[in-house]
């Protein structure tokens, strides 16, 4: 076992000793742990990293040292070459892919056999974050990369006097270096779709980029994941690096670089630029993992990693229970019969389905669950006087304006429905007196004629005229002495919107 390890070793020192002997340009280190031997496996790690070293050797990369599932002394092992390859190079570029987390402002990288029974065990069995971007130091460009945004596999182990947070890696300042983060400090990453997150798509894509400056490299796949993750995975950069414009691959400009890659992938392998003979580095890696490149260029279809982030929109969303929950929200932002209605069809049996019955049956009779129509009260509206609930107040005809509206003067919402308006939200008229939610605020609410609608203000006390505009929101004016009060009602969602009339 020994001797297996110290082969191990020599052999990765050798491998880079005889690169950086070659005066190697641009150098690369590429982690991927995924089977875990004491807490949860991860499924993405490898096909990423794979097609992460794909994409830096079509980069132009010397060297492309591609590590799996390394335990920490053989992790150890591997930042110890790297070091000496990365001194004195062009460019050196870290890429680590598995279990990160955060202890006490401290970032730590999960070897495989990381038990981790206690947080204090963190420094003999876990990698200093810190420690890998040392590797980094000699060379002229320098830049990390961190698909390690997960949560805390160790956190339910930790007692709860434990600092840690159980959320991904915490932000930190760094030097004359990029360091680029899969998800913001404190969130998780998304796996994607076909075996490949989001992130790595986007940076496979992106790094290949020919004109594309190193200090917008960060921006670019952040822009990417946003839009594939419809905002919800948003990758964090540290960077603080020179003004001068930095190039990994020099090329056509970026409105070119789409036609120039589908021009270029569409006629398949090419050969590289340099070719090296295989030499002693061929007799002792073979075909293993590339620590040097190869004759002819590893082939990947860029277009369609382009299109992968697309599909990676709809992987990010096959939760069920995020779907329910998140389908239930926007039910209740509605609260409208048709909405609710919709929720049960996608969801019967959904967390929520039972709420849905319940509030169906209270919209189509108010005195379904309890509710009583007093319609018959004067209301007369005074500081010290309460406005009738939503129950209390007679169902008049469907309008076609019936459904959610926002307040122009204080932007809160109110609902149409049948004859009156009732608070959604909350406010304050005036300072001693409140309106609350389901208290009717409008009466008497009728069609004039198409697009003008007359009723009456309980708490201006005065009668009021809707009037739809082009834009399809509502011109409210009530009638007071000696001036009328003029606001605007904004539209959100319409209970039958093919009833609305067009203008």
């Amino acid at each position: 076992m020994k001797l297996t390890r110290f082969m191990s070793a020599f052999i990765t020192l050798l491998a880079f000793a005889l690169a950086a002997g070659a005066q190697a340009k641009q150098v690369a280190l590429v982690v991927a742990n995924a089977e875990y031997q004491n807490t949860s496996k991860l499924a993405n790690p490898l096909k990423d990293a794979s097609l992460v070293s794909a994409a830096l050797q079509e980069a132009g990369f010397d060297i492309v040292e591609l590590g799996t599932n390394l335990t920490r002394v053989q992790f150890m092992e591997r930042l110890r070459a790297f070091r000496s390859a990365a001194d004195g190079a062009e460019a050196a570029l870290v890429y680590f892919a598995g279990h990160g987390i955060e202890s006490d402002g401290r970032n730590w990288l999960l070897p495989t056999d990381a038990a981790l029974d206690a947080e204090k065990d963190l420094p003999f069995e876990a990698v200093e974050l810190q420690l890998l971007l040392d590797t980094l130091d000699g060379a002229k460009l320098r830049i990390a990369i961190l698909d390690a945004c997960r949560n805390n596999p160790y956190a339910n182990r930790w007692t709860s006097q434990s600092r840690s947070i159980t959320r991904g890696l915490a932000p930190f300042e760094v030097d004359n270096m990029l360091v680029l983060y899969a998800a913001a400090p404190g969130a998780v990453a998304y796996d994607g779709a076909e075996g490949n997150s989001p992130f790595a798509l986007a940076l496979a894509r992106r790094i290949v980029q020919p004109g594309l400056p190193v200090q917008m490299l960060g921006g670019f796949v952040r822009d990417d994941v946003l839009r594939a993750t419809d905002g919800d995975q948003r990758p964090f950069i540290s960077a603080s690096m020179q003004g001068r414009p930095l190039f990994l691959v020099n090329g056509p400009e970026s409105d070119q670089v789409m036609e120039w890659l589908t021009k270029l992938y569409s006629q398949g392998p090419e050969p590289a630029k340099e070719a090296r003979p295989d030499g002693l580095m061929g007799t002792l890696f073979g075909t293993s993992a590339s620590l040097a490149k190869k004759k002819t260029r590893s082939t990947i279809d860029f277009v369609k990693v382009a299109d992968n982030l697309d599909k990676s929109r709809q992987a990010a969303r096959i939760d069920p229970k995020w779907l329910d929950e998140q389908t239930w929200l926007e039910t209740l932002q509605a609260d409208t019969i048709p909405a609710y209605q919709a929720y049960l069809k996608q969801f019967p049996d959904g967390l929520y389905a039972p709420f849905a019955k319940t509030n169906i049956d209270q919209l189509l009779d108010p005195t379904a669950t309890g509710g009583e129509l007093n319609s018959d009260k004067p209301w007369i509206i005074s500081l010290g006087a309460a406005l009738p609930d939503r129950y209390a107040v007679d169902y008049g005809e469907p309008l076609p304006i019936d459904g959610i509206w926002r307040i122009s003067t204080n932007d809160k919402r109110l609902r149409i429905e049948r004859g009156r308006a009732f608070a959604v939200d909350g406010w304050n008229h005036v300072l001693l007196f409140k309106v609350k939610p389901d208290q009717v605020t409008m009466t008497n609410l009728r069609e004039e004629e198409a697009g003008r609608y007359l009723g009456r203000d309980i708490l201006l006390n005065g009668d009021a005229v809707l009037t739809l505009r082009e834009d399809g929101d509502l011109d409210v004016t009530v009638a007071l002495f000696p001036f009328p009060a003029k606001f605007v009602l904004y539209r959100e969602g319409l209970d039958d919107p093919e009833a609305f009339p067009a203008r």
